[in-house]
């Protein structure tokens, strides 16, 4: 889920991650230039009726302008309609992989591969409950 706050341009975007957390990202065009700082990153395309954003690629980096400066999955993103790149910054470690983890798990984006229910299904072992799985 994305925000837009009202009477901002969409120079940011807020997303909800699954533990209710609100997660604010700058948005930058492609060939910006990035600092080389630690970051969570997503590739996305403006969101139907071009409000708001949809999360393409959610991943995170240490040095975000080394990453981006030719990453591998931009082509395919690009085809899939990504236009932006959002960038949420944080020297943190820990708190960039709960930011990643905490996203991935609410807004699924379609290129970071499959995602499996956390809920067990009725007739499923408690034991045999598929888990949450995301690229990092």
């Amino acid at each position: 889920m994305w925000f837009q706050i009202r009477g901002r341009p969409m120079s940011e975007a807020i997303f909800r991650g699954i533990s209710g957390r609100l997660h604010r990202f700058s948005v930058h065009r492609p060939h910006a230039q990035f600092a080389g700082a630690p970051a969570v990153y997503c590739f996305a395309r403006p969101g139907p009726g071009g409000r708001g954003w949809t999360p393409l690629f959610l991943s995170r980096t240490g040095d975000l302008a080394k990453r981006l400066a030719s990453h591998e999955q931009w082509p395919e993103a690009e085809l899939l309609g990504a236009t932006h790149i959002l960038i949420h910054e944080h020297e943190e470690r820990d708190a960039r992989e709960y930011v990643e983890a905490d996203l991935a798990a609410a807004l699924r984006p379609v290129m970071n591969g499959p995602f499996l229910e956390a809920e067990a299904e009725e007739d499923a072992a408690p034991e045999q409950a598929p888990r949450l799985i995301w690229a990092a």
